[in-house]
């Protein structure tokens, strides 16, 4: 599935930021950076967040850069991937209560691609038990013609892993397929030092509230911003005010019995 994976990013150069993404990746220098999401009220880690970032120190997002949609959707999917492992070396190596479901965001239209449509295919059938304990946050910004394919792609992700989040930011224009399409639970990733931020998150607690619906707040870089979206509302919360990310790298991609390396 690595090989695979290599191959696409490796054919959708297209932009000068693809290539140096496609040179970090030769040095194995994209790699997933994983941070606790814990209870806004216990502090108690619930999950794993992971995203996908560049540099030996994943000091910056892969997704800063100018990159094409190939390039960004295989980026996806190859993060998808690490998510699987990451999932499956926990199974491996803890008591079973002690597994953290882990959250990876992932863009819904490079699920909705053909070639991502695929690669999904291919990572359930790799290992059905490591992809119940993912937590797919799906950005959804997709076009109307796709609506068919993110519906069916909805369904699945709800049958095969351990819930379905969506990802959204501000403005928030998802308030409707929020309503038709009830996620497990809303990721929300805002600054309150922002003053477009704050008047786009009044309507989102009020839709949070009225369906119930639990939220995570995240990018938390002070103590007093975590107390403001406690009392909004909050159920969950991660962010620098509580845990630094820690990089993520594996050995040995060919060999699915390498275990995995925290640095």
């Amino acid at each position: 599935m690595h090989q695979t994976l290599r191959h696409l990013i490796e054919q959708h150069v297209v932009t000068d930021d693809d290539a140096l993404i496609l040179a970090a990746f030769l040095q194995n220098d994209i790699r997933h950076v994983c941070q606790a999401i814990r209870d806004v009220r216990s502090g108690v880690v619930v999950y794993q967040h992971v995203t996908l970032r560049f540099g030996s120190r994943g000091e910056q997002s892969v997704y800063s850069f100018d990159l094409s949609d190939g390039m960004r959707f295989s980026l996806d999917l190859y993060s998808l991937y690490l998510a699987l492992r990451q999932s499956r070396f926990q199974i491996d190596t803890f008591h079973p209560d002690l597994v953290s479901d882990v959250v990876v965001p992932v863009d819904a239209n490079a699920l909705i691609w053909s070639t991502g449509q695929h690669a999904l295919t291919q990572m359930l059938q790799l290992d059905k038990a490591a992809f119940s304990f993912l937590i797919p946050s799906l950005q959804i910004n997709v076009s109307d013609e796709a609506q068919p394919r993110l519906v069916s792609l909805l369904a699945t992700l709800r049958a095969r892993s351990a819930a379905l989040w969506f990802d959204i930011s501000i403005p928030c224009h998802h308030i409707e397929l929020m309503k038709r399409h009830r996620p497990d639970r809303v990721k929300l990733a805002i600054t309150l030092a922002s003053k477009q931020d704050r008047s786009g998150l009044l309507p989102l607690i009020r839709f949070f509230r009225s369906h119930r619906l639990p939220w995570v707040a995240g990018r938390i870089s002070s103590q007093s911003e975590l107390n403001q979206f406690r009392l909004l509302g909050a159920s969950h919360y991660f962010g620098y005010v509580s845990d630094i990310p820690t990089s993520l790298s594996f050995k040995g991609f060919d060999n699915p019995d390498t275990n995995q390396n925290v640095e």
